[in-house]
This record gives structure tokens, sequence and C-alpha cells, in this order.
């Protein structure tokens, strides 16, 4: 009780001020400026001070604001005033009027502060809520998405390695894939969360939309092939090469609609339409997507539910992944200002329908893809030495980097924490520091500060490595002084474009190891080409021409029937999706000189 009593006495006291001070601005604006009204409406002037005194000090306290307004009536007006205002039985009826309302006042104003303070309340709540979910995201992120560093890492970093049977690559891929998709299923959670806490924002960059619905219907590709399904890609004619959209979005909405079509199709077949409407007089250009199969199809009860998060339907062994691929697609296609639609009817397949507004973009901005992921990086030769330090604390990490970096021809050093590199730095002077951001001891940030204090530490190049995932995260370390930010789990191409952009380095690429034997990347033996059947070179020209992946697969695996060499090297340059150079050399036999070959 003791511990009450100071509460308690500050409670008093402060109902005491609030209920003088609103006497007191009622007894003032009485005098000052109602004055002429005599004794005339006399509650007009306590009602204000009751409700003020209600909503800062509670229903108690203006409830004895009523009483004491009744009490200066009766008593304290004729001491202050020239007249009472209480003359007669009517003006006493009028005062238990006043406190009968007063009272209901009280009421609507105490409602109204509790409405108010909890409204503060929960927006504290919310607030709070949305930094502890931001705290764990954060560490979420970096505790998943490390360990996979060194998982994906490490066995693209094997499947490279020239000694690696062709089993133990075809091991290591699916170790790889299975990876992926382990990080594929951890980003729509943390995607979904970002969503909620209002954290992801839309990206526009120019991109090669065909190579993009190429490269998804070939990573689909191997699991319809394993269902006995047939997976088309049908691009309208007039489709632009280059557009401008949240590639990495789109990309994403097509994959979840792609993999689930796929995933509940028994049998048949799924396609992926993809065609541009352009919209006259506003000059807007839609993209228009359509991914229809042959499946079960949806009853119209559960399409209310399809887009809703953790909804998956279909038979229990089907139920696969986090539910939440639907609702990602919805979520992105809404924030990038398109629409998602489905149409589908049981026993009659499902096609799902997007439209995206794009820019179109010039073939000028098309960048050749060029993917070093799955081939050795060296320093090409006649450079001068480059010094990396690795500044990580997670030792399968910055094995992997080390390992990575070494092979390609640069002296290595690694420091286990922030305090060990700038050591470390004061005593090599490394050309380079690769820095990961949270470690004991002293995090990325302090020394990142630190070495740009030293001499010569604004001209090293200081690269952070962080798992965040968050957009806000990587400008606050680019703030600190770092020259870029490139997030975990790392890719090689990453590592070694970022070394050559901001050092001047140069690398040459090993080729990958399965394809080393087959030949010339950027020639066609045109010998080899003249031999095919005229009808064989005339469809591959043809479905070349139309981007029909299918058929062009079909031509190539006809041609290696008749000549395993050149079907060999035309996998190749499909599977890389060099379809141009393939085009070129077709186009070099003139129409009205081609002849029948002579394996015809």
């Amino acid at each position: 009780m003791s511990r009450d009593l100071p509460s308690l006495l500050r409670a008093v006291l402060r109902n005491g001020v609030i209920v003088g001070l609103a006497m007191l601005f009622a007894v003032l604006t009485r005098k000052a400026f109602l004055g002429a009204l005599g004794a005339r409406i006399v509650w007009v002037t306590f009602y204000p001070a009751v409700m003020v005194a209600a909503l800062y000090g509670g229903w108690f306290t203006g409830w004895l604001v009523a009483i004491a307004s009744c009490l200066m009536a009766l008593y304290g007006w004729p001491l202050l005033g020239n007249q009472p205002l209480i003359l007669d039985r009517g003006d006493l009826l009028g005062m238990f009027a006043f406190l009968f309302n007063g009272s209901m006042v009280t009421v609507v104003a105490e409602v109204a502060r509790r409405a108010r303070l909890g409204a503060i309340q929960a927006k504290e709540q919310a607030e709070a809520s949305n930094r502890a979910k931001s705290v764990f995201l954060a560490n979420m992120s970096h505790e998943l998405r490390t360990p996979l560093n060194a998982i994906l890492g490490f066995s693209r970093l094997m499947r490279i390695d020239p000694a690696i049977s062709k089993d133990h690559r075809r091991t290591l891929d699916i170790i790889n894939r299975s990876g992926e998709h382990l990080l594929t299923l951890i980003n729509d959670v943390l995607d979904m969360a970002k969503i909620e806490a209002g954290r992801i924002t839309v990206e526009s960059t120019a991109f090669d939309l065909h190579a993009m619905m190429n490269d998804l219907i070939d990573m689909m590709h191997q699991r319809a092939e394993a269902k006995g399904l047939s997976l088309e890609l049908e691009l309208e004619p007039g489709l632009p090469r280059v557009v401008k959209t949240d590639e990495s979005k789109l990309r994403q909405v097509i994959l979840n609609l792609l993999g689930n079509a796929v995933k509940f199709t028994t049998q048949g077949r799924v396609a992926l339409r993809v065609g541009i409407r352009s919209h006259g007089g506003r000059g807007g250009t839609t993209l228009a997507i359509e991914i229809e199969d042959t499946g079960e199809g949806i009853p119209v009860e559960e399409q209310r539910r399809i887009f809703e998060p953790f909804v998956q339907l279909g038979h229990k062994s089907d139920q696969k992944g986090t539910g939440l691929g639907l609702t990602l697609s919805w979520q992105f296609v809404e924030l990038m200002g398109g629409t998602i639609h489905l149409e589908s009817s049981p026993g009659q397949g499902s096609k799902f329908c997007v439209e995206l507004p794009v820019e179109r973009q010039e073939d000028s901005w098309l960048v050749p893809v060029r993917s070093n992921e799955t081939r050795m990086a060296h320093l090409a030769p006649g450079q001068a030495e480059c010094r990396v330090l690795i500044v990580e604390d997670q030792a399968e990490n910055w094995q992997l980097l080390r390992q990575l970096l070494e092979q390609a021809g640069c002296q290595v050093r690694v420091a286990g924490n922030g305090a060990e590199g700038v050591a470390s730095y004061q005593a090599w002077r490394p050309h380079f520091i690769w820095m990961d951001w949270r470690m004991p001891v002293m995090d990325g940030a302090e020394a990142t500060r630190r070495i740009r204090a030293l001499d010569g530490g604004h001209e090293v190049k200081i690269v952070a490595l962080s798992a965040s995932v968050f957009k806000a995260d990587r400008e606050k370390v680019l703030a600190v002084g770092v020259d870029d930010f490139v997030s975990k789990p790392i890719r090689f191409d990453k590592i070694f474009d970022c070394m050559a952009k901001l050092l001047g380095v140069r690398f040459t690429y090993d080729e990958p190891q399965e394809r080393a034997s087959a030949g010339s990347a950027t020639e066609v033996d045109q010998q080899l080409l003249a031999l095919l059947p005229l009808a064989l070179r005339t469809e591959l020209k043809d479905a070349l021409v139309s981007l029909d992946v299918s058929r062009i697969d079909g031509a190539v695996h006809h041609i290696a029937e008749l000549t395993p060499a050149l079907g060999i090297h035309l996998e190749r340059l499909t599977s890389e999706y060099r379809y141009t150079t393939i085009l070129q050399a077709l186009l070099t036999f003139p129409t009205d000189e081609l002849k029948e070959g002579a394996l015809e």
C-alpha cells in the first residue's frame, strides 16, 4: 500500500488542478464574455468546463467539475457577481437537469478519452510490432541465408572441378537445385513479411523479355518432362524484346504460376503465352501473360480463396511449399500496377491471366547476358598482383570465398572479425576487402569507418557482404562508406563482376566442363549444315525466327540423329539461348541456291 500512496496523491493533485483550472476558465468566461446574460442561460457557461475536464481527467474529474459548477452557481457566484445565478425554483430544476446532463457528458467524454488513449496505445503497439518484425526478419534472413551460402557455393565450386565425374556432377546439380528451392521458400516467407511491414518496393530495369521467358521454360522443362507433360512457349508476333519493369518480381510471378500449373497437371500440357497490348493515345503498353494448363481445374467456391496466404488446394501429396506463391504473385502484380485473375472450370483446366504496364525499350538497351555461375574465373594474363582481404567470422563462408579467389589467381588473407580486419589492412595493405557486416568484437560498419580513417583508407575498395534482404539496410550499409553491397548467398559471377568493376581487373572464364569438348560457342560448322536436308534446315530456321522453343528442340533432336557432332554443338548453343548465332549461320545459305543435302 505504501508504494501506491504516492500514485494516489499524484492522482488527487492532478484532479484538483484540472477541477480548479476548469472552474477558473468557466468563471472568467462568464464574467469577461457572457456578463450581459446576467442570470439567464446559466449552465451554458459550465458545460465546456465539464467536457474538457472529462476528456483530460476522466469521468470522475468531469463529474467533480459538474458538482463544483452547481456549488459555484448556488454559493460562489453571489460573492463574485452583483447578483445570484439561482433566483427561483425553476433555476433549481435547471441545476438538477445540468447535473444529469453533465453526468452524460462526462460519460461520452470518457468514452472519447479512452478511444483516444486506445488509438495511441494501438499505434505504439503496432510500431513496436513492426520494429520487432524487422529485427526478426533481419535475424531470420541472416541465420537462414548464411548456411545456404555455403551449401550453394561449395556445390557450385565442386561442380566446376574438372576432376568431378558426370555422375557426381549430376548429384551436385541436385544439391544445388534443392538449395535453390529452399532459398525460394525462404524468400517467399521473407517477401510476405516485408509486404506486411511495408518494406518492399518496385525497382524497374530494362531486360531481355524473350530470354527471360525461354529461361523460365527451360527451368520447368525437366519437371514437366518427368510428368509426361508438354511445356509450350508462345510469344506473340511483335512482342518487344526489351521492356522495362521489375524483372525479379515478374520472374517470380511467372515462375510461381508455371510451377503450380506443372505441379497440379497430371496429363496434357502447360502453355505460357506472352503478348503485348498498346493503348494508342495514352501511350501505354501492357504485357499480357497467360499460363494455361489441362489439369483438374478449380471449383468456383475455392477460386475465391486461391490468393489467400497459406491456402493449398489439391491433393495432400501435391501440397509442398509454403502456400504463399499465389499470394505473393497477387501482391507483386498489384505493386507493379497490374492485375491478375483466374479462369477455371472443374475438369477443364485453369488459366491465370496477368496484365502489367511496361515500358518498351530499344534493343540498344539489351546487354548480352553471360552466365559465369558455372565457370571458373582466372585473372587475365599481364596484370599486376591482386591482394584481397576477407573479413568474415563464419569459417564456411570465408573458406568458400578464399578458395574461389585463390583459384582465380588472387592473393588472399582472412580476418575473423572487424578488429582483425583493421589490423590486417594496416599490415598488408590489400587492394580489395570483402567485409562481412555482422561480426563479433567489431562489426563491419565500425571496421569500415576505422579503415577509411587510416592512411590510404579511401583508396582501398571495400564491398559489404550481408545476408540482409532489405533495401533500407543496403542504403544504411552504403552510407557508412563502402563501395558496393553484395548479398548472400553469393553468386560467383557477382563476385568477379564486382571486382572487375571496382578494381579494373580482367577475368577469363573456363568453359563448363561438360561442354568443354563441344566446339566453339560462336561458330556453326557450315559444311555440316550444308549436308542437312533442306526441309530440316528450313524447319530449324522457321522455329528460330518464331522463337518456338519446342520446335527448335525438335529440329535439333532430328539433326543430332543425322549428325551427332553438329547436334551436340547446336544443343549447346540452344541451351545458352544463342539462337541468333544459329540463325545467322542458316541465313548464309541463299534460298535459291539451297540444295538437298547428301544425308537426305
